[in-house]
């Protein structure tokens, strides 16, 4: 019982510390009364093939008993759309970007007493050979032994912070906006969910983020938003979604449209990559007035079209009496019916093209 409990903590732990290493916070996490906290979250570091880098992270036991934990290194080859780490598989062919051979750790089991920290040193060699780019990995901390995991004797949760190095060299930063779009091509007001796909085609993370700027029908700006203001990465040779909501002032009406621009890149050599998405804003409250007016004045241009027609057809199969009687009064009310009815025709049809062009 007391196992499953800490399991499940423990778990719960592990998928709040991956999302933060998008987020670029400081993992520490407490569930009840127990729960593991290692910091830093994230290490991001920049080498030259040959170098050797050496920095400290911090265990900490959160529960009320004395706990073994057990440290591993595990390589990232990737992210999914949520921004979760896709986890190496060892049996799979090398894709170029692992860390775990190169990371030495200071122990692999510590004992750590409730409430304390346990220092670890972990000792890092860049081959002399490593391939230009970011390489990614971590190191985590578990209750269950490795040789226990690896024959499935237990189950186990890791709790881990991540590890980017960043090799200098022949570094490829290429990034592009596959897919800009709103979740719905019309709303009743202005509440609209904007998505990017964002493809990183390089060889090293990038951070997109840059202002999404949203324009009324008649060209004015009316809002400007911050896309991804975390900075979540996008990895290597994958594709990450990102959705942003923006909740204008106002009552919204007619055609609007989005600008995003994104940078990414190191400070001094950033590059950009844009994208334009457009949508309709028809409030109900507006349309259905509109729209029953118009219905109306149809109703009414339909209804004397057809007295009018009836009536031409009545005046030519009079008599010529009637007929030389109408052409004597002029052109009275047959003249005046038709030139009512034009007026309402083009009176509906402004009204048309004012709902065309601006709806």
């Amino acid at each position: 019982m007391y196992m499953s409990k800490v399991s499940t903590r423990l778990g719960f732990i592990a998928v709040v510390s991956t999302l933060l290493f998008f987020a670029l916070t400081t993992f520490s996490f407490a569930q009840g009364e127990t729960g593991i906290s290692i910091k830093p979250a994230l290490v991001e570091e920049t080498a030259d093939p040959g170098e050797q880098l050496i920095f400290d992270i911090s265990v900490t036991n959160l529960s009320e008993f004395e706990q073994t934990y057990y440290l591993s290194v595990r390589d990232i080859v990737g992210a999914g759309d949520n921004g979760a780490p896709i986890f190496a598989d060892e049996s799979l062919e090398l894709t170029g970007f692992e860390i775990s051979q190169w990371v030495t750790l200071g122990a692999e089991e510590i004992l750590v007493a409730p409430g304390a920290d346990k220092i670890v040193t972990v000792t890092i060699n860049v081959p002399t050979d490593a391939t230009p780019g970011s390489h990614f990995g971590g190191v985590f901390t578990s209750l269950v032994p490795p040789k226990m995991r690896e024959s499935g004797a237990a189950v186990g949760y890791d709790v881990g912070n991540i590890i980017s190095i960043r090799i200098a060299g022949d570094v490829l930063e290429q990034g592009t906006i596959r897919s800009f779009s709103t979740g719905n091509y019309i709303y009743g007001n202005l509440n609209v969910d904007f998505n990017a796909r964002v493809e990183n085609s390089g060889n090293t993370l990038i951070r997109p983020f840059g202002p999404l700027e949203v324009y009324n029908m008649f060209g004015q700006r009316v809002d400007t938003l911050t896309f991804n203001e975390s900075q979540a990465g996008v990895f290597p040779k994958q594709t990450r979604e990102f959705t942003i909501n923006w909740t204008g002032e106002g009552q919204g009406f007619g055609r609007y449209k989005a600008n995003l621009s994104l940078i990414y890149g190191p400070q001094g050599q950033q590059q950009t990559m844009s994208n334009t998405v457009t949508f309709w804003v028809l409030p109900i409250n507006i349309i259905l007035p509109a729209g029953g007016v118009l219905a109306v004045l149809l109703l009414i241009v339909y209804i004397s079209v057809k007295m009018y027609v009836r009536s031409q057809l009545r005046m030519v199969a009079g008599a010529s009496r009637r007929i030389a009687s109408a052409r004597r009064q002029g052109p009275g009310a047959s003249a005046f019916l038709l030139v009512f009815i034009s007026m309402l025709t083009v009176t509906a049809l402004f009204l048309i093209l004012l709902l065309v062009l601006f709806a």
